[in-house]
């Protein structure tokens, strides 16, 4: 918090003397002189000249940095896989996305040859991303220093094995240990939700908050992730918000779930466009429906869809009461496929919620909407620096 308190006052103020930092942050000279060689030794923090002299000694002058360091953050999706690299402003200064084909719908379509292949092709694929990413910083003259990447499953962590990851035909691979291997820089591999969920801590609507849920809507499901005591809840098989598996009534009961759960059953792409054909709602070009197109469809008329969005309104807030009334949390944010119909989607969930649970939280929309989990995974790369944060971007 010293060190974030340093860092913010350069960022704000321009270049300033130790002593001039001191009076600033309230922070004695000890703190101010040892904090001040730590960021100098990092890169962080660079001298800058030297105070006009008032007869004495002049004072050297401290200047922020962090616009001359890169992260690099990846997010796989069913069908692509995002990368960009990020300054310790928080900039996005490149970006590169890469193609993963058609996607792998519906589940168990493949023959296992065709479905190997394809595995093989999107982790090739991803893996390529990373390279470029480690060699644009390189050639850009800003190396990079850590990578953080975001995938839609759960992430045994530190490792970041993956368990399974239906969308891509993924089971059993062991992402954190093949990247490592490419690379001496720190890797992080996390859960789309937790990313959400720790970038918004740190950089968006969460930012001096300690408790917070993140709710992820994204092509392939949902999922949240969980902050609790101002750090990331996992839970001790490393499945803390996988909501997908929440049981929506008794007869959920009746069946087994093994590559999604009930609420995820409900929700999911495949659900929805099922449930789409049987109402008369036109199918795109794509073949699949997520909660976003149903969302955009009923905002623009189409009675069907209207009626649908309230269903799936109806089992979000009843997945949002399950957590609150079990976390209580200070903040609700919603990321994913439902941000750009943020201001109505809220206030119906919201709405749902008065009455029934004992307190109303505030909910709130991603704050960098759809870059919001790849700066989230920017930010886990950047705590892996010397345990260093981001100072939140103008």
């Amino acid at each position: 918090m010293n060190q974030t308190a340093i860092l913010e006052e350069l960022r704000k103020s321009g270049a300033l003397s130790r002593q001039q930092l001191g009076a600033a942050t309230g922070l004695s000279p000890a703190t101010i002189n040892r904090l001040t060689a730590t960021l100098i030794e990092q890169g962080i923090v660079v001298p800058a000249g030297q105070e006009p002299s008032t007869g004495g000694r002049p004072s050297v002058l401290l200047r922020y940095a962090g616009g001359t360091r890169l992260v690099a953050a990846l997010q796989l999706h069913p069908n692509k896989a995002s990368g960009i690299l990020v300054d310790f402003d928080g900039t996005v200064v490149f970006r590169r996305e890469v193609d993963f084909g058609p996607r792998l719908f519906p589940l168990g379509s493949l023959d296992a040859a065709e479905g190997d292949r394809r595995q093989k092709g999107r982790l090739g694929k991803m893996i390529e991303l990373f390279d470029s990413l480690i060699l644009t910083a390189e050639t850009m003259g800003t190396p990079c220093l850590a990578v953080g990447v975001a995938v839609p499953g759960v992430v045994h962590y530190p490792e970041g094995s993956l368990e399974r990851i239906p969308e891509l035909g993924w089971t059993e691979v062991p992402l954190g240990q093949l990247l490592r291997e490419r690379t001496a820089l720190p890797v992080v591999v996390d859960n789309d939700a937790n990313a959400l969920a720790f970038g918004e801590l740190h950089r968006g609507a969460g930012r001096g908050l300690t408790s917070l849920v993140a709710l992820l809507f994204l092509e392939s499901g949902l999922g949240a992730g969980i902050i609790t005591n101002g750090e990331l809840h996992r839970g001790a098989r490393a499945g803390a918000g996988e909501i997908g598996y929440l049981l929506m009534e008794r007869s959920s009961l009746e069946r087994s779930y093994s590559e999604y759960g009930d609420l995820e059953d409900r929700l999911g792409p495949i659900a929805l466009t099922k449930r789409a054909r049987e109402r008369g709602i036109v199918i795109p070009a794509k073949g699949v429906l997520n909660a976003g197109d149903i969302f955009e469809l009923a905002g623009g008329g189409d009675a069907a869809a209207r009626e649908l969005s309230e269903e799936i309104l109806d089992m979000v807030a009843i997945a949002i009461a399950a957590m609150v009334i079990i976390l209580d949390p200070e903040l609700v944010v919603v990321g994913g496929s439902m941000v750009g119909r943020a201001n109505s989607v809220i206030p119906a969930i919201q709405q749902r919620l008065t009455g029934r649970i004992m307190h109303v939280p505030r909910v709130e929309a991603a704050t960098h909407r759809d870059d919001a989990v790849l700066l989230g995974a920017a930010e886990l790369a950047a705590a892996e620096v010397n345990g260093f944060a981001y100072i939140a971007g103008r």
